[in-house]
């Protein structure tokens, strides 16, 4: 794997002061890419990294920002206690209130219900509703994200734990991890690809695990030492790969069993964002100092030639054999179950 810078920006305010990009997401068509720097809410063009436009609203830092599936409209969430929904066409149309600081946001990819999470509740709002019906939590929530099929929202709490919640808000699985005192859960995201046979979340927290769970709240695989107190982790959109980053000032690419691969980019600062362009192999990452890093990621293609068939790696840990008089393919997955086998497979060229 090889990562190419395609452009970078380093937002300042007024001062010339930098401001921390604590939250980035793409446009589902990855045209446009929403970055919560400062209190304000900036759109870049993806195809060159220019400044599309600045949007104003907030009064105070913006912590996150999130884009519906359906590509209609998105949401930013801040320190002033207050979430703003944005159409496609970037006109702010409507604002509601938490009675703390906004967290995390996420939207529902089934229904376009908007989560919205603050320091002691989580608010549930859709277009179709005029009031956002709101829960109480115990411990501040630092992020959170929907299953697939919009069913169920895991929320990551700063006590360590995992509470995952109905449509409706109602707690149906809460997650007791190990040292989860000491070990706040600072990210998650549920795996996207729908070819999965069950759900995956994958959890980062700052006991400097990466660790991966069922619905059901059974863990799969151990626990992975990152080395580092992880800000963000995520997936590729078809769920082969996962991205890690935060206090080793990297964004590095991991298996979906969480075993690193190789490093996206190297930064000067915390790396405290990243997203991955759906259905692509493009990835934004979002620094302390300001740094915006837009990177195309390219994958050698490894292959071999036996009598009548021809072999090619894709996608890092699967082969394609191809029947070359018939032209049948057949795909076959390696898992890689640690570090000497990534550098194993790594080595062949």
């Amino acid at each position: 794997m090889r990562a190419v810078p395609i452009w970078v920006d380093k937002v300042h305010d007024r001062d010339k002061i930098d401001q921390c990009i604590w939250g980035l997401c793409f446009r589902p068509d990855g045209s446009q890419l929403i970055v919560a720097a400062g209190n304000r809410v900036l759109v870049y063009d993806t195809n060159d990294g220019s400044l599309i436009q600045p949007l104003k609203g907030h009064k105070d830092t913006v912590y996150c920002v999130c884009y519906a599936k359906d590509g209609k409209r998105f949401a930013s969430g801040s320190a002033d206690k207050s979430v703003i929904i944005w159409t496609s066409k970037l006109e702010g149309i409507l604002k509601y209130t938490h009675n703390d600081a906004i967290q995390c946001l996420a939207y529902n990819p089934v229904t376009h219900q908007l989560a919205s999470c603050a320091v002691s509740d989580f608010g549930l709002w859709s277009p179709e509703q005029k009031n956002v019906s709101k829960h109480k939590v115990n411990s501040r929530i630092t992020c959170c994200s929907w299953t697939n099929d919009g069913q169920y929202l895991a929320l990551g709490l700063y006590n360590g734990l995992v509470s995952i919640r109905n449509k409706g808000g109602e707690e149906k699985v809460k997650i007791e991890r190990p040292n989860a005192a000491t070990s706040p859960v600072w990210s998650l995201q549920w795996n996207p690809s729908r070819e999965e046979s069950y759900d995956v979340l994958a959890v980062a927290d700052w006991g400097q695990r990466l660790s991966f769970y069922q619905l059901s709240g059974k863990q799969i695989g151990k626990d992975r030492s990152l080395g580092y107190d992880p800000n963000y982790v995520g997936w590729f959109s078809k769920g082969e790969y996962v991205v890690v980053g935060g206090s080793n000032k990297q964004c590095c690419l991991h298996t979906k069993e969480g075993v690193k691969l190789g490093v996206i980019g190297d930064q000067t600062s915390w790396t405290w964002s990243a997203a991955v362009r759906p259905d692509s192999n493009y990835v934004a990452v979002g620094c302390q100092d300001g740094t915006i890093a837009y990177y195309q990621l390219i994958f050698s293609t490894v292959h071999g030639l036996y009598k009548d068939r021809y072999a090619y790696r894709d996608n890092m840990t699967d082969v394609i054999i191809q029947h070359l008089i018939t032209d049948q393919k057949g795909k076959t997955t390696r898992h890689i179950r640690d570090r000497s086998e990534k550098q194993a497979l790594a080595g062949i060229h």
